[in-house]
């Protein structure tokens, strides 16, 4: 059977549904190769902003060269441009083209068999296979035996979102709110525990959202007391972590959750986008900034050890220097000590293309390096205070050059811990999860001593 590469873009939902595609790509007899050696090379694509719409044009001029047999372009940028595929260049028509939307991903390895199955002039390229997503009602249940490659457990449990946001793409590309049904997600964890995967990752496309198409409709918190009953019931050590949720849509009920919770990570990420209450009326954010400060407070007074990370767009039209203060003093005042730092990018077919007043690119790029001196010294202190704090960490890999096990802390620490006196023989700590002592700040991350194996 063919060799094949697959190569992952944006963000965590796209990790969980390539490691799905690769595991029926293996089941099958296909072989996962090189870039360079494969002869299907393979795109889970992301739009979210132009900077990731480039990259995938990019990647996909770059592997003609390669001169594959079949390139195969799915995600976001298939599911929106998929004829853009006409504009590549004329020497591509020796290559088979396969474009396939969020939903006709899924099918990929049956559409590859039958394609491979028939004459190669039989075969019209480009071949677009890509149905409208705003059409679909349900959350296709990804169920996985290993994640490929990765030593903590990702579970997509959610996809779609409705909140269309002026800026965003994203409600276009991937639909309304759909819910992977608890059964489905507990017989995942399932799977994955008796693997050995000791920290679970819930993701979604909009994770607050999980289960409000039921009927009767439920909520986060219902599912996370779930998965905390289902994982109590091992007996084991676990870690649970949330990837973003939004600060208007939990309730008391997550306070209460968290409040009690054995395994919930001292991680939380809630996107910010700006602190300007005119920008995110603008922005059509569905709070304004004292709620997003309540929210992080109350958790702060419960976790004072978490990590709380934010998305923030600078440069947003209509964006004054008042608003960027604005945005400046909340994240300078909050426990907010992580940050991923984006420039306005105007995304297609959104209401933010419409607006006026647009900020010029050195403006922008003054405001991103002002927020990004500020989070570093945020992040700094934070390590700091962390010092002689202990923490539970899995560990993802050893690392050659420290000659240490790195490991990924349950309060989002990137951590080395020396595991070597420990070792007996070639001992794989890949997965496991430890109890260590934060003992030094080197860099951007911290050593851990260990304590013991849980």
């Amino acid at each position: 059977m063919m060799k094949f590469y697959l190569k992952t873009l944006g963000c965590k939902v796209n990790q969980v549904e390539s490691a799905y595609i690769i595991e029926k790509l293996v089941e099958e007899g296909f072989t996962f190769s090189s870039e360079e050696k494969a002869e299907i090379l393979i795109l889970n694509s992301c739009i979210v902003t132009s900077k990731a719409e480039a990259e995938t044009c990019k990647i996909v001029k770059k592997w003609l060269k390669l001169n594959p047999q079949i390139i195969v372009l799915t995600g976001c940028y298939a599911q929106k441009f998929s004829d853009k595929i006409f504009n590549f260049p004329k020497n591509s028509l020796n290559i088979k083209f396969l474009i396939l939307g969020q939903k006709e991903k899924f099918r990929m390895v049956k559409i590859l068999k039958n394609l491979l199955n028939r004459e190669s002039k039989e075969i019209v390229s480009p071949l677009v296979l890509v149905e409208d997503i705003s059409r679909e009602k349900t959350c296709y249940p990804i169920i996985i035996n290993d994640f490929f490659a990765h030593s903590r457990a990702f579970i997509k449990v959610q996809d779609g979102c409705d909140n269309f946001c002026s800026y965003c793409i994203v409600p276009y590309v991937r639909g309304q709110p759909r819910s992977v049904s608890l059964e489905y997600i507990l017989k995942q964890i399932d799977i994955f525990v008796k693997r050995g995967y000791r920290e679970i990752v819930l993701t979604g496309i909009n994770l607050s959202k999980w289960g409000i198409d039921f009927n009767p409709p439920k909520n986060l918190t219902y599912l996370l007391v779930k998965i905390e009953e289902f994982l109590n019931s091992f007996g084991k050590e676990f870690i649970l972590r949330l990837s973003s949720i939004e600060v208007n849509e939990i309730g008391e009920d997550f306070f209460d959750y968290v409040k009690n919770s054995k395994f919930i990570a001292p991680h939380f990420h809630f996107p910010l986008q700006s602190g300007s209450n005119k920008i995110l009326k603008l922005m059509k954010r569905k709070y304004l900034r004292e709620k997003y400060l309540e929210v992080l407070e109350r958790l702060y007074e419960l976790f004072p050890h978490a990590t709380f990370g934010a998305d923030v767009i600078v440069g947003f039209p209509g964006e004054e220097e008042k608003d960027f203060i604005d945005t400046y003093e909340l994240i300078e005042k909050s426990p907010l000590n992580w940050l991923h730092i984006f420039p306005f990018s105007l995304r297609p077919e959104t209401f933010a293309e419409k607006l006026n007043s647009k900020i010029n690119k050195q403006e922008i790029e003054n405001r991103k390096k002002i927020l990004k001196r500020l989070i570093e010294e945020k992040r700094k202190n934070f390590l700091e205070k962390e010092l002689g704090g202990i923490r539970k960490a899995v560990i993802e890999y050893f690392d050659k050059n420290k000659s240490m096990w790195k490991a990924l802390s349950e309060n989002y620490i990137t951590t080395y811990v020396d595991l070597n006196k420990f070792n007996k023989g070639s001992e794989n700590w890949q997965e496991k999860i430890i109890k260590i002592r934060f003992s030094k700040k080197e860099k951007d991350y911290l050593i851990g001593d260990f304590l013991k194996l849980l």
